[in-house]
């Protein structure tokens, strides 16, 4: 992508270009002045016409989007997000605060030789980063960690930067989205088949790492089955080496799970060891996942052995609801009209009085069933719907009873009440799993207190 634009050009009335800082994937970065404050700004620029992809316009407005909302010291602030149209062209634009400094890559080039005691102090700073990007919700992948999106400043100060090929879970979940964005030696093996997950970023701060002690591209360092062989051609202590080798694993499950281990393993600390997306996986019919117990827990259950009667059950309240109410009270009326019309049509009064009754039958039924629902404080849709909260605001979880319609006796399902609600779930589980499920979440409460 050739230079959008010259020096000292002014961009919507405020930002004047004195220089370009880089080019990526997506956009080119130029260093600006805010005429509005006299700062010094980082404006990234996205030309339309130059652009081939319609995916590369995605990706420009999601990275805009991820920087609006973060809020770390080690992430320059997002200041703006703009569009520039011309008579040839559109240009998209994000102004951020200008970070000081030189990339990794530039350090290295410029003949900089760190030490061990040097690049962990870069570790601990970009494992701070991505634990806080991780402990967002959804968690943000940034998924091009490598030495020229890392700029140093003289200091020792770390920033990290250039967000065009974030991700976060939540996207990546919902979408199955396949597209493969990174860069090729600090890719982890994942990425060359569209996937991301939180260790994904480890791997390539691990490369980086690599980079500073070896001032070789990963790619040109010796494999052996996809992992890098370095303990041979680096000056580091085994320790040092045995944590960058688990961070630099092919296999995903072979690596720390989260930014957040892989930090408290570099300090010489106990990881937790568990992994986000098993914790607490029974079986295939249920599963409970935590997301960063200290923020957020989320329960997801996949009840595939519903027992047959809640199944009736719940179909028959919403088919009553749908069409059944709704036809039957329409034919009664139509056959009702047509028995006054016809007085000697015996079966048309029957046939119409019979879909009124149906219509009484399923009114009746579906107030009792909300009524008893109210009774309870309890919203039907909570038994099929994942649930989210914070764990600060549980005061209590425990098995309830309940005494549904048609039923010949009680149901049980798992509750939680909160401060603001209370939450219900598990209703269409066996009572074994309904009785474990609770067990586990008491323990994990327990655990967090």
């Amino acid at each position: 992508m050739k230079t959008l634009q010259q020096s000292e050009k002014i961009i919507a009335e405020r930002y004047r270009i004195i220089g370009k800082l880089g080019q990526g994937g997506v956009g080119i970065t130029y260093a600006a002045v805010d005429l509005n404050s006299n700062q010094k700004v980082a404006l990234k620029a996205l030309s339309l016409r130059l652009t081939t992809e319609w995916k590369k316009i995605e990706l420009f407005e999601r990275e805009a989007k991820t920087l609006s909302g973060l809020n770390h010291p080690g992430i320059p602030h997002y200041i703006d997000y703009f569009q520039v149209d011309t008579s040839q062209d559109r240009c998209f634009y994000i102004a951020q605060q200008f970070a000081p400094g030189k990339s990794l890559a530039q350090w290295i080039e410029n003949g900089w030789k760190p030490n061990e005691a040097q690049v962990r102090h870069i570790a601990y700073q970009l494992l701070e980063i991505l634990t806080y990007l991780q402990s967002l919700l959804p968690a943000t992948i940034h998924r091009d960690i490598k030495p020229q999106n890392i700029i140093l400043q003289k200091n020792g100060r770390v920033f990290l930067v250039d967000f065009g090929a974030v991700q976060n879970t939540y996207h990546h979940t919902v979408t199955g989205g396949s597209t493969v964005v990174g860069t090729y030696g600090y890719m982890a093996p994942e990425q060359f088949r569209g996937k991301a997950v939180l260790s994904t970023d480890l791997y390539g701060l691990g490369t980086t790492l690599l980079f500073l002690l070896t001032q070789k591209f990963p790619s040109d360092l010796p494999r052996e089955k996809l992992k890098v062989k370095f303990r041979d051609i680096v000056s580091i202590s085994p320790e040092f080496a045995d944590w960058l080798e688990k961070v630099i694993e092919p296999a995903i499950e072979d690596r720390f799970n989260s930014a957040k281990d892989a930090l408290s393993a570099l300090r010489g600390e106990q990881p937790s060891g568990n992994n986000p997306d098993k914790m607490f996986k029974r079986s295939p019919q249920s599963r409970i996942t935590l997301i960063d117990t200290k923020r957020w827990l989320l329960i997801k259950i996949h009840p595939d052995r519903s027992p047959s009667k809640l199944k009736w059950f719940f179909q028959f309240i919403h088919l009553s609801y749908k069409f059944l109410l709704p036809f039957s009270l329409i034919l009664g009326f139509v056959l009702s009209s047509l028995s006054c019309e016809y007085t000697t049509t015996d079966w048309l009064q029957r046939l119409s009085g019979l879909f009124f009754n149906i219509s009484i039958l399923a009114i009746t039924t579906f107030t009792l069933f909300y009524a008893l629902m109210w009774l309870c404080r309890t919203d039907y849709r909570q038994f099929t719907r994942p649930i989210q909260i914070r764990p600060q605001d549980i005061q209590r979880v425990k098995l309830r009873g309940i005494h549904l319609p048609l039923l010949k006796k009680s149901m049980t399902f798992c509750g939680i009440r909160a401060k603001s609600r209370n939450y219900c779930f598990g209703l269409f589980l066996p009572q074994a799993e309904k009785e474990w499920l609770v067990g586990e979440l008491n323990d994990c409460l327990s655990k967090l207190k």
